[in-house]
């Protein structure tokens, strides 16, 4: 690494009220964005835009990468306003949480079928309810009955997308 940014300690500089300034990488990982999104407006100018009422084939790809590109200029340009934190792979606490969430997962997708989208994505609700430190069964139970009730109307009712049925053959 380049010792430019860089104390003598080899530590990144801090600003005065103790947060860190936007490491090269993250600046890097932006333009990159920033290039690939005016690609992607390039590109869908030749599917043709068209017009807001009758939109043609580049007229979503455009405009999302549209918001890309603003989201990577801002990114690039704004202060890195987040305090100086340790990696999770660092700290076992954050790490092990992160590791129950993907086992919870992958549960998740091997039961889709046997259970059915609803029963299956229900229990998923409550073990990331549960796990996030949520204590009270009835707010837990409560969310997670909201929230299929929610995709149930939303893509079932509405939208006409078949889910996995399972055992509830819902």
């Amino acid at each position: 690494m380049p010792r430019r940014n860089r104390t003598k300690d080899g530590e990144i500089p801090s600003r005065k009220d103790g947060y860190e300034i936007k490491a090269l990488t993250e600046r890097l990982s932006s333009t990159g964005f920033l290039i690939l999104a005016a690609l992607v407006m390039i590109e869908s100018l030749r599917l043709k835009l068209d017009n807001i009422h009758n939109p043609g084939p580049g007229f979503m790809p455009f405009f999302l990468g549209l918001v890309l590109a603003i989201l990577s200029l801002l990114s690039i340009f704004s202060p890195d306003q987040r305090p100086k934190a340790s990696a999770f792979w660092n700290d076992w606490e954050k790490g092990r949480n992160i590791f129950y969430i993907f086992i919870g997962l992958v549960f998740y997708v091997l039961l889709l079928k046997k259970l059915g989208f609803y029963l299956d994505t229900s229990l998923l609700m409550v073990f990331l309810f549960r796990f996030s430190g949520e204590k009270s069964y009835p707010k837990i139970l409560a969310f997670s009955l909201a929230t299929v009730c929610a995709i149930y109307i939303i893509f079932h009712r509405l939208l006409f997308i078949p889910f996995p049925q399972g055992l509830l053959k819902i």
